[in-house]
């Protein structure tokens, strides 16, 4: 009975699928319109494109198509092939699919004895989007999906919404979107092609990103090589690897923000906020080096310029910021005097070998004289402070007996020589000690400024990345 049915309401003589089902061509064909979001397979940043998995769900009226169930052993619903009626050209707007017409399954429809036309059809979606990936990876975007009619205008064709919104229900979950909402709106546009209105309904899917792949992935290795670059401030200025540790981090830095550009659309309207996040550490990681080669050029200026501190510089560096700091620094020798408001003696002394007549015995262990004593020389050391307190006598004897005259004259001419020498070796000493003072006096001072650097480094990198995160609308790691 329902094979006989289907063929007399499509007998050819009463039925054409190619015309429009009206019985005025003034009448308007009312389609009922509805979405059901099944699955999320795909959110391409890269080409804009999203792949979804929906389901269709379209009803219209078909005066033709109606019957009485008492007259076909109540009947009340038939299934007819697609091919068989008349479809609605309802098409997605902004397809990107070159295979639209295999992507959709097309089924069966279902006809009421009233003539009412139900199609249910199902297909996978590749739809254009303007991804936004300003707040990348706390981003919400919001892809559009149009439908409506590619020939029939609004005098021909009303399209309307079946619910108020799409449908959720049998929705998929996505690992790594999620569904905030399907929002619908019905449209009537005007477009170049024609004069007259077309209507379409607008889906709306708006979707946020689960954040919490890219933070472990990327945002918390870039911070950790951030710590790195910290780390090298530790190091002695003595290893030489404080400089290799900023190269290093730096490195690090660029791959990944070459993983990160890969993944993101070329676009120039907005900057991911990952990449301004990278660019921002890459930028500290940079200044990090540059203060560290700073810090490393002061600590050895003393070795190669001979100079000693700029007094100003000194004042600043030496008692000023240590205290700002919390250091405690041994100040170089010639401002202790200065910090401990007192005068020290110098630490400069000369010696001089004075020939002394004086016959004293000798003490504090010298040898003492014999009774021809009073013809050796004697040697006095004469301190240069300002007691100049005489010290003990050295006396230049042997423990040969009493030597000849030409072995007195010839003591008296080595003395001179003698004292040149210790003058000599004395300059050279306090040539040393001046030259270790001026390197000491630099190694304080690029140590102080490379803690100066520690603390400036770690204000800049938490209130750059404070802003940067303050920007995210979401920090959910849901």
């Amino acid at each position: 009975m329902e094979l006989k049915l289907i063929r007399t309401l499509l007998n050819s003589t009463i039925y054409d699928k190619s015309i429009r089902p009206a019985l005025d061509h003034r009448d308007v064909t009312n389609v009922s319109f509805d979405l059901s979001l099944a699955q999320l397979i795909d959110v391409d940043e890269k080409n804009q494109i999203i792949t979804t998995n929906q389901w269709l769900t379209m009803t219209w009226p078909d005066p033709k198509l109606r019957w009485s169930p008492l007259d076909w052993d109540n009947v009340s619903l038939v299934h007819i092939k697609y091919d068989k009626v008349w479809l609605p050209d309802i098409v997605l707007y902004n397809n990107a699919d070159n295979l639209a017409a295999l992507s959709q399954i097309s089924t069966n429809v279902m006809v009421s004895s009233e003539g009412i036309v139900t199609w249910l059809s199902t297909g996978i979606f590749r739809s254009s989007c303007s991804i936004d990936v300003r707040y990348f990876p706390f981003d919400e975007q919001n892809c559009t999906l149009k439908f409506a009619s590619w020939t029939y205008d609004s005098a021909r064709i009303d399209l309307s919404q079946k619910s108020p919104s799409g449908d959720l229900t049998n929705f998929m979950a996505n690992s790594e979107w999620e569904i905030v909402g399907l929002h619908v709106k019905k449209n009537v546009l005007k477009y170049s092609c024609c004069p007259e209105t077309f209507p379409d309904l607008t889906y709306t899917v708006q979707m946020r990103r689960r954040p919490l792949f890219y933070v472990f992935n990327m945002m918390l290795p870039c911070f950790l090589i951030t710590i790195v670059a910290f780390l090298g401030f530790c190091v002695p200025s003595d290893s030489g690897e404080k400089v290799s540790i900023g190269v290093t981090t730096l490195l690090s830095m660029t791959v990944f923000l070459m993983l990160v550009a890969d993944s993101m659309p070329p676009n120039s309207d907005s900057l991911p906020l990952i990449g301004v996040y990278y660019f921002s550490a890459i930028i500290i990681v940079s200044i990090a080096t540059a203060m560290s080669v700073a810090s490393l050029n002061l600590y050895h200026h003393g070795k190669h310029y001979l100079q000693p501190v700029p007094n100003w510089i000194s004042r600043l560096f030496f008692f000023i910021i240590p205290k700002l700091l919390f250091m405690n620094i041994d100040l170089p020798v010639r401002f202790q005097k200065e910090h401990n408001h007192t005068k020290l003696p110098s630490y400069k002394k000369q010696a001089k070998l004075t020939p002394t007549n004086h016959t004293e015995p000798s003490q504090n262990g010298l040898l003492p004289l014999d009774e021809d004593s009073s013809e050796h020389e004697k040697l006095t050391v004469i301190s240069s402070d300002n007691n100049h307190k005489q010290s003990s006598p050295l006396v230049l004897r042997s423990h040969t007996p009493k030597p000849k005259s030409s072995e007195k004259n010839h003591f008296k001419a080595s003395i001179p020589y003698i004292y040149r020498f210790m003058e000599q070796n004395e300059r050279r000493c306090e040539q040393q000690e001046h030259n270790a003072t001026i390197g000491q006096e630099w190694q304080i001072l690029g140590r102080v400024i490379d803690r100066l650097f520690v603390v400036l480094f770690l204000i800049g990198t938490m209130l750059v990345f404070g802003f940067i995160f303050q920007q995210a609308p979401d920090l959910r790691l849901k």
